[in-house]
């Protein structure tokens, strides 16, 4: 980036060779340090940390002769000079600046040692984590300190390729400066939350995305965890079949009477609808109230997967053997969590039987050691932010952490600073057809407006759906039907003003606010492969951040297309 830095012409020109030569200097020694920074990166993901030592020591060289060659009598009379002596000034700084973060940021980072990270023999060690916050809390003051000192830089004096040297600079360290805030901040409260302070209590919930809930799927599965100074402890995997009165006709917990209004009581009368609910905080409340009257212990977080979260952690662990012998990948672990177990084991204890192996095996795999920290958490990151990784802690640290994020699991109170259409499915089948749809949603804001179009295909054959076992086709409809509710969120503070099914006025089924948006629900009946198309818009109350579009994470990934003006 630092070719940007000299302009050749005005420095060979006026104030003459010397200082024409201390730029090229400059220049050159700055270009030998970026290439050391690119090889500190490759040698902390590494685990390389000799590799990172010694390249830390090329880069606080070279910048210190960056800094150097930009030091004179010459070099201080030219940056005296109109015009030259603005641009020489910024090259000056540039250095000045590259320096220190050689010195507060790179070093530092060389040191880093990811394997602090790692979970081996059922415990992460958490000085090791309070240590590595002290690192990361340096290499975000130096990204500020660096940040601070070139916005000092007048950029109306420059001339074009200095002035865009300094802009991609301070952009570079712009985008990198929430990344290290964030880093900092989670490792901050990380020790507490592995117990170093008492043991805490974790919910492991699983969502089923073969049956579709506005949050993910059918959570019929839970694995609880406790942590005690590091030390990693699982408990017994609990089932929907452990929760006793499914169905009674008094909800377990009061109900917000909006969340009602759309999704029905329901949502505290089944355990499988409790997810329904957009909304983790709503949808753990009730979550909280099953399991006080039917399995009594208690819990300070939870954390929300599904299966396709589940196949980008085995990227990082790699393949495991479950104790049926049945063998999960990265590739199978959806197809096989999601549908083909339906067919290999047909019956509810059978099924259980396999999907705790699955959790106890995944869980010991991640535990012990087995996977990369750096896989692992680029795992979770990516989970993060489909909305398939979810979480909420009793910690007001936690949630703060966490807050207005995907892994929230809670859409923005307002539009102020991010505009979000949600479009969230619900099976209604009664089934696990729903691994066989296929969303693609496309949207666009006004000041005014918010449109969005919902795509929704089946690719259930006909031959596919004869073929079907008992429980992936459900009592309720035909084998190859299947039936979807599909609720759309607006603008905060918005209205709808129109919805049309395939073209023709769609038949509401209920309608409100409800999360402080306008929401709407309707019926998508698919039959067979097929395919059927949404159209919605909101009236928005006015200008709005950028639009993002919240769906619910299906068994494959939802394409989205988000335009910054409508046509």
């Amino acid at each position: 980036m630092f070719l940007l830095l000299v302009v050749l012409a005005v420095a060979g020109g006026i104030i003459g060779k010397q200082v024409y030569d201390k730029a090229m200097s400059a220049r050159g020694h700055l270009e030998v340090a970026m290439a050391g920074v690119q090889q500190v990166q490759k040698s902390v993901l590494a685990g390389d940390l000799d590799a990172a030592a010694k390249s830390s020591s090329v880069v606080s060289a070279q910048t210190a002769a960056a800094v150097a060659a930009t030091k004179g009598w010459q070099w201080d009379f030219a940056e005296k000079l109109p015009v030259v002596g603005s641009n020489l000034s910024a090259v000056r700084t540039v250095a000045e600046v590259t320096d220190g973060l050689a010195t507060d940021v790179v070093r530092p980072a060389a040191s880093v040692k990811l394997s602090d990270l790692n979970i081996a023999g059922g415990r992460i060690d958490p000085a090791a984590i309070t240590a590595l916050s002290k690192t990361f809390e340096s290499v975000d003051a130096g990204i500020q300190k660096a940040t601070a000192a070139l916005r000092k830089v007048d950029k109306a004096q420059l001339v074009g390729q200095v002035a865009d040297g300094v802009t991609k600079l301070d952009t570079e360290l712009t985008k990198l400066k929430p990344t290290m805030s964030t880093a900092r901040e989670v490792l901050s409260v990380l020790p507490d939350a592995l117990g170093a302070k008492g043991p805490r209590t974790y919910l492991l919930m699983f969502q089923g995305n073969s049956e579709a809930r506005s949050l993910g799927g059918n959570a019929a599965q839970f694995l609880p965890i406790t942590v005690d100074n590091g030390t990693i402890t699982r408990g017994d995997v609990v089932s929907s079949a452990d929760f006793k009165r499914q169905g009674s006709p008094d909800p377990v917990v009061d109900l917000d009477p909006q969340a009602v209004n759309i999704f029905g009581d329901k949502i505290g009368r089944y355990t499988p609808d409790f997810t329904m609910v957009p909304n983790l905080p709503d949808a753990v409340r009730i979550l909280h109230a099953w399991w006080a009257r039917d399995i009594g212990t208690n819990f300070d977080a939870v954390l929300s997967i599904d299966p396709v979260t589940l196949s980008y952690i085995l990227e990082a662990t790699g393949p495991v053997t479950l104790a049926t012998g049945d063998q999960l990948t990265a590739q199978n672990a959806v197809p096989l969590l999601l549908n083909e177990v339906y067919f290999k084991y047909p019956t509810g204890p059978e099924q259980d039987a396999f999907f705790a192996s699955a959790a106890d095996t995944i869980f010991s795999a991640v535990t012990s050691g087995k996977a990369s920290p750096v896989k692992l958490i680029q795992a979770l990151f990516r989970a993060s932010d489909e909305g398939r990784l979810l979480y909420l802690s009793n910690d007001p640290q936690q949630t703060q952490l966490v807050d207005n994020s995907r892994m929230s699991g809670i859409m923005p109170a307002t539009d102020k600073d991010q505009s979000v259409l949600g479009v969230y499915l619900n099976d209604n089948t009664g089934s696990k057809k729903s691994y066989y749809l296929d969303m693609k949603i496309d949207a666009c804001r006004t000041d005014q407006v918010v449109k969005g179009t919902m795509t929704l295909s089946s690719n259930l054959t006909e031959e596919a759906a004869g073929q079907l076992p008992p429980y992936i086709t459900g009592p309720y409809f035909a084998a190859g039907d299947i039936s979807s509710f599909v609720v759309f969120y607006g603008p905060a503070g918005g209205s709808l003003t129109s919805i049309t099914l395939d073209g023709q006025p769609a038949n509401i089924l209920s309608q409100g606010e409800h999360l402080g948006r306008p929401a709407v629900k309707i019926e998508v009946p698919s039959h067979f492969a097929d395919t059927h198309t949404v159209n919605v818009e909101f009236k928005a109350p006015g200008p709005g951040g950028p639009l993002k579009v919240w769906t619910t994470p299906m068994s494959r990934a939802t394409p989205t297309t988000v335009e910054p003006t409508c046509k």
